[in-house]
């Protein structure tokens, strides 16, 4: 998929407006972010699904977990848009090529992690974690002025990581089993020299659908 172009700074741009987090607290963390949940039907139509609520157990995040959370929700622009559609069924198709097509409901969270001058932001705060899904994908939007920030992979119940990299390029990509494996990202920092930096990053979390009618909040309409 291309990232350069009009379509591609369009797209992009959706991370200016996301909207800081409200479920932080004291977590060392800036964050903004949004929300959107989507129907990936086996035969690749993608039907956006209505509602922004978000929950994991307790047991699988335990910074966050045990409680519903609400994020704003994408915007209508961007599900519009040629870039979220092209690239959610990239995505599919290579998890599909792992576990076999089906149908999936796709979680998908637009991030931006803030660090200002002096301080450091984590990513992900809950540190070493799974997220309860069947896979996650992990996509490098943007990065500006910051230093760290860097994805490890770990096998369950191993201590020594499996794979390490700082993504740098845009939509650099990394798709994990989560039932299988464990993953973390380092602090980010604004780079020497400089006020503020950030990373951008979109995350699709992967859960397989049995039964597509019982879906909660579909709208029977499809992305392009």
């Amino acid at each position: 998929m291309p990232t350069e172009g009009s379509d591609w700074e369009q797209f992009t741009s959706a991370w200016d407006e996301l909207v800081p987090d409200p479920y932080l607290g004291e977590e060392r963390c800036r964050r903004n972010r949004r929300f959107g949940r989507v129907l990936a039907h086996r035969d690749g139509a993608l039907e956006p699904l209505r509602g922004s609520d978000f929950f994991q157990s307790k047991e699988i995040n335990r910074a966050f977990g045990g409680r519903l959370r609400v994020f704003e929700p994408l915007t209508d622009a961007v599900l519009a848009g040629d870039c979220l559609p092209r690239l959610l069924r990239e995505t599919v198709a290579v998890v599909n090529e792992a576990a076999g097509k089906q149908d999936w409901e796709l979680g998908i969270h637009f991030i931006r992690v803030i660090a200002d001058s002096g301080e450091s932001s984590e990513p992900a705060p809950e540190g070493r974690h799974s997220d309860g899904h069947a896979y996650v994908a992990i996509h490098l939007i943007d990065r500006h002025q910051c230093a760290g920030g860097r994805n490890h992979l770990f096998r369950n119940n191993e201590s020594r990581a499996q794979f390490s990299v700082a993504m740098t390029e845009p939509l650099e990509t990394l798709i994990v089993s989560d039932t299988t494996m464990e993953h973390s990202v380092s602090e980010i920092r604004p780079e020497p020299g400089t006020e503020s930096g950030w990373r951008d990053t979109m995350i699709v979390d992967f859960n397989r659908v049995p039964v597509p009618d019982e879906v909660t909040g579909r709208t029977y309409r499809f992305l392009r």
